[in-house]
């Protein structure tokens, strides 16, 4: 089909593709009037499970069974679910009705007869319900959607019907609730939040030095005798689920360290030497002539890379100086890994001593980052060039291609290298990638308005996907990296006043989303608020906490401390 039949036939699916978004968002759209609540749910809440509920006409209202509820569960939470705004569903198909909520704001109505009944944001948090819907074609393992089948059986369990006869006699709606949470007795207006949220503007140095702090004695409490974490925790019940990872064990033991350097408080300086050693003596095996970390035939490039980062911590800050001594075995791996061109080779086969030349995602940024951290303790030459050659290879010809200067992959632990050797080997060809890397993510940032989500300064790509937590904690790690080498390098403030908001507004969001004991979060969700303190969950609906969210946020917050005072310094 050519000329003026492909232009008609364009113009037709364009106008057909308009007119049904016009269809679809008179029929589904929802109208909100905070100021005219349809209902109010008043729920009481202790240690994370529902103990009372009652619809109310307006939120303070006198309940006996909200008040026989909070007299029986001394220290309970009553919050306030106010009903905002109702409209319909599409039922079908199914993935349509997962996608019909938007997760953490909506939840369910469903009436039958004169008997109508909801199923709130809260108790679908609880079960974290949202974004368990079905998986996104791709094998890229993102989940999004309403888990549908829990939320509909818990609708009609307070219909007293089946999910069968609540779709044939029933109606089913989308609600649109306000969350407030007036305290431990029902009784007085509601109060929206205890303490100011953090915004970009009004982030503050003692806010990150306390977000730091609470995400390490996180980690430090879930560490057990032997020096393993609490790897992954479902928040809500406080369980620990399965899984472990060795360069993750390394990054939270990095973090850990850097934490007690701050602070030298002792249990978490404990910690920190308790998963090292956990690492230096469990994990650490031959690999030909030198050392590597693994326990699996072939081992992967990362988990020595990071443990090296550990490693020069924990001697660097003094926890214990003695780390120093095994670094030599780790790095010298680390170095026969590399190929002649500065990229490194992925894998090793213990059983034929011979590495293995695969790339996977993030592992040649963080060996770098370790022999450019391993050479400012031991001065050991190899090291420098060798971090050299994979900064330049990783930011010059290995990511050069038709459009590369438009397409970005994950760099963050690139970029950190970059800033880690620009006293030593500065690579101006680096700095400026890693600046075009920021801002490319900035296309991507989401700003106040962007969505119904609390998202401002997360990143993300579609409408219909959570924003995930870590890709902005690890992203600022790095783009604060490169802040300090740009400063160093002599850039203008003006040219990277984007920058620091960018930074700015990642950072507030990430501490809005940590977990924290008190009213006016979502403690009253958890059945142990103080065991998961600290953390730092998946998503704002995503409550699996693993150990690398909270390390790559915190290690950010730390970061911004560091190049913080620096330029406070120099102002003065």
């Amino acid at each position: 089909m050519r000329g003026r039949p492909l232009l008609w036939a364009i113009g037709a699916w364009a106008a057909s593709l308009f007119l049904l978004c016009l269809i679809v968002h008179a029929r589904f759209a929802l109208t909100i009037d905070t100021a005219n609540p349809k209902a109010v749910i008043a729920s009481v809440w202790s240690r994370g499970e529902l103990v009372g509920r009652a619809v109310i006409a307006h939120a303070g209202d006198r309940d006996a069974a909200l008040d026989a509820a909070m007299a029986a569960h001394p220290g309970a939470t009553l919050v306030y679910e106010s009903v905002v705004g109702a409209g319909p569903v599409m039922l079908y198909p199914e993935a349509a009705l997962a996608l019909s909520f938007v997760p953490g704001r909506d939840g369910l109505g469903g009436t039958i007869g004169e008997h109508t009944a909801y199923v709130t944001p809260d108790e679908l948090l609880a079960r974290q319900s949202y974004d368990h819907g079905f998986e996104l074609p791709g094998n890229l393992g993102v989940q999004t959607g309403l888990d549908t089948p829990i939320a509909l059986a818990l609708l009609a369990d307070r219909l007293a019907t089946t999910v069968p006869d609540l779709f044939a006699k029933g109606r089913i709606e989308r609600i649109r609730v306000v969350r407030t949470t007036p305290g431990p007795t029902p009784g007085g207006p509601p109060a929206a939040a205890i303490t100011a949220a953090i915004t970009a503007e009004s982030l503050s140095a003692a806010d990150v030095r306390d977000g730091a702090i609470a995400a390490g004695r996180y980690l430090a409490r879930g560490i057990d005798g032997d020096g393993r974490f609490r790897y992954l925790v479902d928040a809500p019940t406080n369980r620990t689920l399965p899984g472990y990872d060795w360069p993750r064990h390394a990054g939270a033991t990095y973090f850990l360290a850097q934490v007690a350097a701050l602070t030298h408080d002792r249990d978490v300086s404990y910690a920190a030497l308790r998963a090292g050693s956990f690492l230096r003596d469990h994990a650490m095996v031959d690999c030909g002539s030198t050392r590597c970390i693994g326990s699996d035939p072939v081992v992967d490039l990362g988990s020595a890379a990071l443990t090296v980062i550990a490693f020069v911590e924990i001697a660097r800050t003094g926890l214990d100086p003695g780390y120093a001594v095994i670094l030599p075995p780790l790095t010298a791996f680390l170095r026969g890994q590399q190929r002649p061109d500065g990229e490194f080779m992925h894998q090793y086969d213990r059983r034929t001593s011979q590495p293995i030349d695969i790339q996977l995602l993030y592992y040649s940024g963080e060996a770098a980052l370790a022999l450019a951290r391993a050479h400012s303790l031991s001065g050991d030459a190899r090291d420098l060039a060798a971090a050299s050659s994979s900064v330049a290879y990783l930011a010059g010809r290995g990511w050069n291609f038709f459009g590369s200067r438009y397409y970005f992959g994950e760099e963050h632990w690139t970029c950190q290298a970059m800033d880690d050797l620009w006293a030593r080997a500065p690579n101006p060809a680096a700095l400026d990638f890693c600046l075009r890397w920021l801002e490319y993510g900035r296309a991507l940032q989401y700003g106040p308005s962007d969505t119904a989500f609390d998202a401002d300064g997360a990143y993300g790509v579609s409408p219909v996907i959570t924003p995930r937590l870590t890709p902005a904690g690890s992203r600022s790690e790095a783009g604060i990296a490169t802040l300090d080498a740009a400063r160093r390098a002599g850039m203008a403030p003006q040219a990277l006043a984007p920058l620091e908001t960018q930074l700015r507004r990642a950072l507030a969001m990430l501490l809005r989303h940590q977990l924290r004991e008190g009213p006016g979060g979502a403690s009253h969700l958890m059945a142990d608020p103080r065991a998961v303190a600290g953390a730092l969950p998946g998503s704002e609906v995503d409550w699996q906490l693993r150990i690398d969210y909270a390390q790559h946020t915190g290690s950010a917050l730390l970061r911004w401390l560091q190049v913080d005072q620096v330029a406070a310094t120099a102002a003065h």
